[in-house]
């Protein structure tokens, strides 16, 4: 699936994002982490995917998203309680094949309640190989500051991970048109060296 971004999709291998995968994508609130998670739904949802958002985070704004390019129509957005839901509602459509691209965008650091038990690393783990045998891509969008175990959990979860961070804005005389993002790509395990786009 491809990114939105050819510097991206040039550096991640033909096609961008590839399908069966689990991805880390890793930033702060200013990083773009949010707009390419959209712009990947977006070519997602152009190639005949379809897409479900679990806003555990409760910051998607529609607008955005249809600025990026996603059809709300066929966009399916969840707002589970808690992270105990949202890792339930994930599997469950992980498990039907349900879904083509499933992002999971996790809440902030300090709006996360639950610890970093066991349990919930176990949980990651299965999503993401559920992801790998319903051939479906699963996005998982988290913020620095989360409790070590956590982002453990994510990084060993995921075989991709992204992370994004501002280098500087792109101004049009004294209005903000953008941004320049450094995207830092790294595969766990045994996967090609980190790369840089």
């Amino acid at each position: 699936i491809r990114t939105g971004f050819a510097a991206l999709d040039g550096i991640l291998g033909p096609g961008g994002l590839p399908r069966s995968a689990s991805v880390a994508i890793r930033g702060d609130g200013t990083s773009g982490r949010t707009t390419l998670a959209l712009r990947v739904a977006a070519e997602a949802q152009a190639a005949g995917a379809i897409v479900a958002w679990l806003d555990l985070g409760r910051s998607l704004d529609p607008v955005e998203a249809v600025s990026r390019g996603v059809r709300l129509e066929w966009f399916v957005v969840l707002t589970p309680d808690d992270l105990d839901e949202g890792l339930s509602i994930a599997g469950a459509l992980l498990a039907g094949r349900a879904v083509d691209l499933l992002v999971l965008d996790l809440p902030g650091a300090r709006a996360t309640r639950i610890g970093p038990s066991a349990r919930v690393v176990d949980r990651l783990s299965r999503l993401a190989g559920m992801a790998r045998r319903a051939g479906s891509l699963l996005l998982i969008l988290d913020t620095p500051g989360f409790p070590d175990g956590l982002a453990g959990a994510v990084v060993a979860a995921t075989g991709i991970r992204l992370e994004l961070a501002r280098r500087s804005w792109i101004r049009l005389e004294r209005d903000v048109v953008g941004q320049c993002t450094e995207t830092r790509v790294a595969h766990n395990r045994y996967g090609p060296p980190e790369r840089r786009a």
